[in-house]
């Protein structure tokens, strides 16, 4: 039996025990109901983009983990959808936003942004609120992305033209390896010599013109014109646009213009590119070759060098690339805003970009990244002075006219000025059109 004084102290200890689980339940109950409060207190985010696989795809994937682990307040949830054409996923978007689904953060090409502007959410009042500038990018990017003094996405990144040319070619040719032709005159010159034709077959063409990146945009910056006067009119029929055209047009008749365009329709793209097998001597082409040419023929002998122009100096480039925006009806906008300054702004998402190669939009970062590389030399050079395409109510529209129009031209549909007179005059009363709309 046991003692009264035994019993008084296992009456004791049964309650500090009972004291101890008590608050020992409390405790577990409160971590509990923080745990509960903290899942709760994170916001949830849509982020559309196009980027699915590849090193571009890795580049997007690394940064949003990147800022999920730096912003334990927001969760983004990054999500692929395919693209309409090219690049771009606007009537995604458009239904979207008309089902009121929105997702928070879009994807997609720049200077196609004005045609569904009324499906964005302008960004100026938090650009203006963080002390976001246009300083901080390059002008060509900020401007890509505003529609006259609307702000409607920030810009992501770039990308840039240059003249690739074939060293071992150059050599065989008697051409000058260290001295690629910088004025169409010697261009023209350094293509003939390239040139191995056997019967009525090429076995090695020196170059083409509309090739790769040689757009019709790429040459008529190249010449001097401007597709876009002060007071936003079309002027794709400009005289150096012109010139521009007629050139192009004179090339494809010295070579053959059936022959050239079954050369390009049949050429294929990464490890098959006529470049990168040796078929075509010199291109102009953007920056991400570098990274094809990296992995598919890398012991090949290959300079860059600026897209000649008449002159031999002005030299430029055709610039473009993406930016990310916030629709219309986005209810998260703060976090929105958020994951864009990010991605679009801040030097460790940017710096991502060395996974691709692409440019970043701000030239500091660039600097940054590329610096040292030599490959890199002549496109950094030249992107300060580049052009991007008009920010217009009917940019995809433009886009399309203006692939169009050497065709056009080669197969005898009109003259370079009749054309181009066309078209200039077609953009012209759609923009006028959507305007009144």
């Amino acid at each position: 039996m046991f003692s009264l004084k035994k019993k008084k102290a296992l009456s004791i200890l049964f309650g500090m025990l009972i004291i101890i689980s008590s608050v020992a339940c409390s405790n577990q109950s409160s971590s509990n109901t923080e745990d509960s409060s903290n899942d709760e207190e994170k916001t949830k985010i849509v982020f559309w983009h196009n980027w699915e696989t590849g090193p571009s795809g890795e580049s997007l994937k690394k940064s949003v983990e990147l800022f999920n682990e730096t912003h334990p307040h927001i969760e983004v949830d990054a999500v692929y959808v395919a693209p309409d054409g090219g690049d771009a996923v606007g009537s995604k978007l458009l239904t979207a936003v008309a089902g009121g689904n929105p997702p928070d953060v879009f994807f997609t090409s720049r200077y196609g942004i004005a045609e569904y502007m009324d499906a964005v959410t302008p960004l100026n009042e938090f650009a203006e609120r963080d002390g976001i500038t246009q300083d901080l990018f390059y002008d060509w990017a900020w401007g890509e992305a505003t529609y006259g003094d609307t702000l409607l996405g920030l810009p992501y990144d770039g990308t840039a033209r240059a003249l690739f040319y074939n060293k071992e070619h150059f050599r065989a040719a008697g051409l000058d390896p260290d001295n690629p032709p910088t004025t169409i005159e010697e261009l023209e010159e350094a293509a003939r010599k390239l040139t191995i034709k056997e019967g009525n077959r090429y076995e090695q063409i020196g170059f083409i013109p509309w090739f790769g990146e040689g757009w019709l945009y790429t040459w008529g910056w190249a010449f001097g014109g401007e597709f876009i006067d002060e007071n936003g009119t079309i002027t794709a029929n400009a005289p150096k646009i012109v010139e521009a055209l007629e050139w192009e047009t004179d090339f494809a008749q010295e070579y053959g213009i059936e022959t050239l365009n079954s050369f390009v329709s049949s050429a294929g793209t990464n490890a098959t590119n006529p470049f990168i097998t040796g078929q075509l001597s010199m291109m102009v082409n953007g920056n991400w070759m570098l990274g094809q040419i990296s992995e598919y023929a890398p012991d090949l002998d290959y300079g860059i060098s600026y897209i000649p122009t008449p002159t031999g100096d002005n030299f430029t480039t055709y610039l473009g690339g993406r930016a990310l925006i916030m629709p219309k009806g986005v209810k998260n906008q703060e976090e929105a805003w958020e994951f864009i300054k990010f991605m679009c702004t801040t030097e460790e998402a940017q710096s991502l970009k060395e996974i691709t190669g692409d440019f970043s939009a701000i030239p500091d970062v660039n600097l940054k990244i590329y610096g040292d590389d030599p490959r890199q030399e002549k496109f950094l050079e030249v992107m300060p002075n580049g052009y991007h395409r008009p920010v217009i109510l009917a940019g995809n529209m433009m886009w399309d006219e203006m692939a169009k129009a050497p065709e056009l031209v080669m197969n005898n549909r009109g003259t370079a000025q009749e054309v181009l007179d066309e078209i200039s005059e077609k953009i012209n009363r759609e923009i006028e059109k959507k305007k009144a709309e």
